[in-house]
């Protein structure tokens, strides 16, 4: 069975030459922990990181002028929704990509809605749009489109692109199954409409295929072939339903990632990625699971296509929990890759960043030289170290297969993304876990909330809110 996934693995993996895996982190936190930033920075593994914004907003007028430059060189821009950029100083900083609108793939959740409560980032006379990119016309693939063409133009004629690095651009960022499963020209906001595009990225390809745009380098082409990468996002309970999903967009873009039939090359990007969980021993495992390389995202010959992975770093607000469990102290920081007082790695960012040092010093990956010991991340503090918790033992989950029905423990099956009645799930590229058909929808709704909480949180810190231009 072993060999049969690997060869599997091997037969889906692109002919395109084994390259560094660029990490990064997406966090908008570094806005109130300039010493996380640092950290990052000085690891000297982080080649980009990113904040859902086309603006550093980081007050760094008291770290190291070194530092200062490198985090401004490795920002990377997203116009976030249809509004266009009041300014263009992000052309002035160093990078070469910009990326695309986010998530626009899924409806909500919204300010002012029973999807998002008080105290998931939503004040009390808050209103804010659902869908993640703002607006719910963006949903349809179509209108889209065009709202895609205006802003590639509209950055191809900004005067500062002449003498800037940037000069490629990321597609919009999606959250749903590349699988083209879903009407998605209905307005979501109506009853009895799906909520998920899957499939959205797809229908976007066939409609800027038929449109011109002027690329960043300067020449015409269609609206499709502008882009020069695919930025997925995946939040998951093991490491091989995040692999299984990037595989799945490697399946259905192949002609992209392997630039042929006129398409131009273009590579994948894991832009947003964690556990849905807040135990720290499971957080540790998934990084260990997701970026080893054996069978994760460092073994270049599997994820050649898999250019860039940022993990989401978000810490924790005082109602967080997953499902029946409630965190921790030493959990309280969630997802996040730093401690909030001292900018220091908590376990699982300590591993993350192990995982990436490794790619980067490797003799062929053609990175810098490691960083000097006094830059090294300082180890955690054993005040702060995760505590050991006696807690029940884990069953194992069922070994299901991405589109396959196969028996699960109990009575009903699981196939596509409906749950077993263990409560686990077959491999899929659904962040909600939707449509559980079996008897024990109880433990699907508890898989469904986790995913949703971790939703929630990513927009509520995220400055998606009433002060966010739309």
């Amino acid at each position: 069975m072993h060999r049969m996934r690997n060869s599997l693995l091997c037969a889906l993996a692109a002919p395109v030459a084994a390259q560094k895996l660029h990490c990064g982190v997406g966090t908008n936190t570094f806005a109130d922990c300039p010493q996380c930033l640092e950290s990052a920075m000085n690891s000297g593994v982080f080649d980009f990181w990113w904040n859902w914004d086309y603006a550093v907003k980081v007050d760094m007028s008291h770290l190291n002028p070194e530092v200062v430059g490198k985090a401004r060189k490795t920002f990377t821009p997203m116009i976030w929704g249809t509004k266009l950029p009041k300014d263009s100083g992000f052309f002035s900083l160093g990078g070469e990509y910009v990326m695309g609108f986010n998530e626009p793939d899924q409806y909500g959740p919204a300010c002012a809605g029973d999807l998002m409560p008080r105290g998931f980032g939503c004040g009390e006379n808050d209103f804010r749009p659902a869908t993640s990119a703002g607006f719910a016309s963006l949903f349809d693939p179509a209108k889209a489109a065009k709202e895609w063409q205006k802003l590639v133009n509209f950055l191809a004629s900004v005067p500062e692109r002449a003498s800037s690095a940037l000069r490629k651009i990321a597609a919009p960022a999606m959250a749903q199954s590349p699988l083209p499963l879903d009407d998605c020209s209905q307005d979501p906001a109506l009853p009895n409409t799906t909520k998920y595009c899957r499939g959205w990225l797809q229908h976007f390809k066939e409609q800027t295929l038929l449109l011109e745009c002027m690329g960043l380098s300067g020449q015409k082409t269609n609206c499709w072939d502008v882009v020069d990468a695919l930025p997925i996002h995946a939040y998951a309970r093991t490491a091989q339903e995040v692999k299984d999903k990037i595989h799945q967009y490697h399946k259905v873009f192949q002609e992209d990632f392997d630039g042929i039939n006129g398409r131009t090359r273009k590579t994948l990007w894991l832009t947003e990625v964690t556990m849905g969980t807040n135990d720290a021993t499971d957080l540790v495992k998934f990084v260990d699971d997701l970026m080893n390389s054996e069978n994760g995202l460092q073994n270049r010959q599997l994820f050649g296509f898999l250019d860039r992975v940022s993990w989401f770093s978000q810490w924790s607000v005082g109602s967080f929990q997953l499902g029946s469990y409630a965190p921790h102290t030493d959990e309280a920081w969630s997802s996040s890759l730093f401690e909030p007082t001292t900018g220091r790695f908590t376990p699982h960012g300590l591993n993350f960043v192990r995982h990436c040092r490794q790619n980067s010093t490797s003799p062929s990956a053609g990175a810098p030289a490691p960083v000097a010991p006094s830059m090294a991340p300082a180890p955690v503090a054993p005040s702060t170290a995760p505590r050991e918790h006696s807690r029940p033992k884990k069953e194992s989950m069922a070994p299901c297969a991405v589109g396959a029905a196969v028996p699960c423990p109990g009575t009903g099956s699981c196939a596509g993304n409906q749950c077993c009645p263990d409560g686990s799930t077959c491999p899929s590229a659904d962040a909600g876990f939707k449509d559980c058909t079996d008897s024990k929808t109880e433990d699907c709704t508890q898989v469904t909330e986790e995913i949703h909480l971790l939703m929630l949180s990513v927009l509520g810190h995220s400055g998606l809110s009433a002060g966010v231009d739309l």
